[in-house]
């Protein structure tokens, strides 16, 4: 596999994070697909490489790749030292690195739900904070930032953290949107339901997942191109297709007591959390 080409005039790029499967290897295809120069970050080297190597066979863009552990301290600043030391400038951020942790919240391994804090929060704030001055000097500079329809719902029992975290990112990107908007940054904040990647495999819900109907699921590619056609609009909160959109409606409309009590059903049937609370 040859070596990535050097940026020739330092052209700007998009930082893609976990990018290495599932929705952050859509969102890179999507973007090589328009053209973009890329730069993505994940741990696993192999499958950046690989991914890396089919973006600049298929597309013809420069593709950089920069192997990282988001949920390493100091990761996020060593990432930015790493495109810096490359002469790399970002036009666009994608926050898209994560994980699940499957359990009540009393009985995680606090060592996993810091890893878990560390890379949702701390990683997605320090990147936005190191890219946006780069990314404000760029005439359609971007900053996407990947939830879930998770933080707009009652928080799910085995999902306390989780549901959390993305609430956090939801609230943190429209405040920035408040910010950033009138120096042209688009800010958008994505809130997918149910996709078919290897989250749920990892989270070891797969199977019980797996038997929610097929209209709940979303294809990676599906919503990588629903993410790019968004960013050419005004929404900063983006709940991709009708079923999440119903949801997420419900979520806002019914009184508290019965929304909670829908979402402890869910946990008991397809998520094998028997919910008490």
């Amino acid at each position: 596999m040859r070596p990535p080409e050097p940026f020739a005039a330092a052209p700007a790029c998009i930082l893609i994070t976990g990018a290495s499967s599932g929705i952050g290897a859509a969102l890179a295809r999507a973007f090589a697909a328009r053209g973009e120069a890329l730069l993505l970050t994940a741990r696993r080297r192999e499958r950046l490489e690989a991914l890396a190597e089919e973006l600049r066979q298929g597309h013809g863009v420069t593709v950089e790749v920069a192997p990282c552990d988001l949920a390493a301290e100091g990761a996020a600043a060593s990432l930015q030292a790493e495109w810096r030391r490359r002469g790399l400038h970002l036009k666009g951020l994608v926050n898209n690195a994560g994980f699940g942790l499957r359990g009540e919240f009393d009985h995680l391994d606090p060592l996993e739900a810091q890893r878990m804090l560390q890379v949702l929060v701390q990683a997605a704030v320090e990147l936005s904070q190191f890219a946006l001055p780069e990314i404000r000097q760029q005439p359609d500079g971007f900053l996407v930032t990947v939830a879930s329809l998770a933080g707009l719902v009652p928080g799910l029992a085995g999902s306390a953290l989780y549901s959390a975290c993305k609430a956090f990112l939801i609230r943190f990107s429209q405040a920035l949107a408040a910010e950033q908007g009138a120096d042209g940054v688009r800010v958008l904040v994505l809130c997918p339901g149910y996709v078919r990647s290897e989250f749920h495999a990892q989270l070891g819900a797969q199977e019980r997942i797996q038997q929610l109907p097929s209209w709940f699921w979303m294809e990676a590619d599906d919503l990588a191109r629903r993410t790019l056609r968004a960013l050419e609009g005004q929404a900063v909160v983006v709940v991709p297709g009708l079923v999440n959109q119903a949801i997420a409606l419900l979520a806002r409309l019914l009184p508290e007591p019965l929304a909670r009590q829908l979402s402890r059903r869910f946990s008991r049937r397809y998520r094998q959390v028997d919910a008490t609370t």
